[in-house]
């Protein structure tokens, strides 16, 4: 059962955290949180638990794991408040939280860095099989000249950026030491001064699946308009093409993908994110040319730590109605 201490004649506001933590990431959240709030962890990221324990809380701290829909906007009728750890807003229903005036925050290029350091380390490792190759070694097998000969270089490659908010400007100042080629499309374009700056040249979509040796998105997802990689544009690309995905799973449609994987259209991939998360048995595991790891990119220790103390400080001034503080306002009634 929920516990609903009070201090001095009044009940403690109380913040819900709508995932599970534990260990180094609970601890890094309870640091955040001052005196002035209780705070509620999901004992299981779970619907039920969710649901279960929202009615209680001031405040959530909202993950990108689990929906924020019409029965648990309802549900929670102390809500003053809902602040995303991150950017990411598909999970939430936004338009729902308009109709009943409830304010919307996001931490607006909080990880930027982390997920452009993440996904330039897919790019380079995707290209050297650097994991291929270390579990070579690990098993006893040495094999140099024949499996140096399928590595690559960065240097020369043409990439394709979708999406050019702060995570795709950061990836294309961490590219330009690399001496590549650098296209994107994005439906929000940069200046031009800003294009010259970050080396970048604007292409149709369809132009940048014919051109790009690597393929990397960033962009949002929208359910309206679903998948950015499906079969059609998997057609489309350039025969050996890499793919990278540190944004959303549903922004690649993984059937598509991974048929293109088998037909050698696909020569490696870089995943961060799935269309149905967490996974346990994904069909690309199958594939050795194929990285996996469990939507990490933005999850750096610097950028966690950040991430929990402006969660809190944005919830905290809220609460304060000093509003001109809080960062990054999505929608406010």
């Amino acid at each position: 059962m929920l516990s609903q201490p009070v201090y001095s004649g009044k009940r403690m506001k109380k913040i819900l955290l709508t995932n599970h933590y534990d260990g180094t990431a609970l601890e890094l959240l309870k640091k955040a949180v001052n005196d002035e709030f209780e705070l509620q962890v999901l004992e299981e990221a779970t619907r039920d638990e969710l649901l279960k324990y929202v009615g209680e809380a001031d405040y959530l701290i909202v993950s990108g794991r689990l929906e924020i829909d019409k029965e648990v906007i309802d549900k929670a009728s102390r809500l003053r408040m809902i602040q995303r750890t991150g950017v990411g807003i598909d999970n939430i229903d936004t338009r729902y939280l308009k109709e009943k005036n409830i304010p919307l925050y996001v931490n607006q290029g909080i990880n930027s860095n982390s997920v452009a350091e993440y996904t330039i380390m897919l790019m380079l490792a995707t290209l050297k099989r650097a994991f291929a190759i270390n579990n070579q070694i690990r098993n006893g097998i040495w094999k140099k000249q024949e499996t140096a000969l399928q590595t690559h270089e960065l240097k020369g490659k043409t990439i394709g950026l979708i999406g050019m908010g702060n995570i795709g400007k950061r990836v294309a100042e961490l590219l330009k030491v690399f001496e590549v080629n650098v296209v994107y499309y994005s439906i929000v374009k940069p200046s031009v001064s800003e294009e010259t700056r970050l080396n970048i040249r604007y292409v149709s979509l369809e132009q940048l699946f014919k051109e790009s040796d690597i393929i990397s998105l960033h962009c949002s997802y929208n359910k309206e308009t679903g998948y950015v990689i499906s079969k059609k544009e998997s057609s489309l690309m350039k025969e050996g093409v890499v793919l990278v995905n540190t944004a959303r799973g549903k922004l690649m449609d993984e059937k598509a993908v991974i048929k293109a994987l088998e037909e050698g259209t696909v020569a490696g991939c870089g995943i961060d994110v799935f269309e149905e998360e967490p996974v346990r048995n994904s069909e690309y595991a199958r594939f050795e040319n194929v990285l996996l790891s469990p939507h990490v990119a933005g999850l750096s220790y610097e950028t966690f730590s950040q991430m929990m103390n402006m969660a809190v400080y944005n919830i905290s001034e809220f609460d304060k109605g000093n509003l001109s503080a809080v960062e990054e306002c999505l929608y406010n009634g």
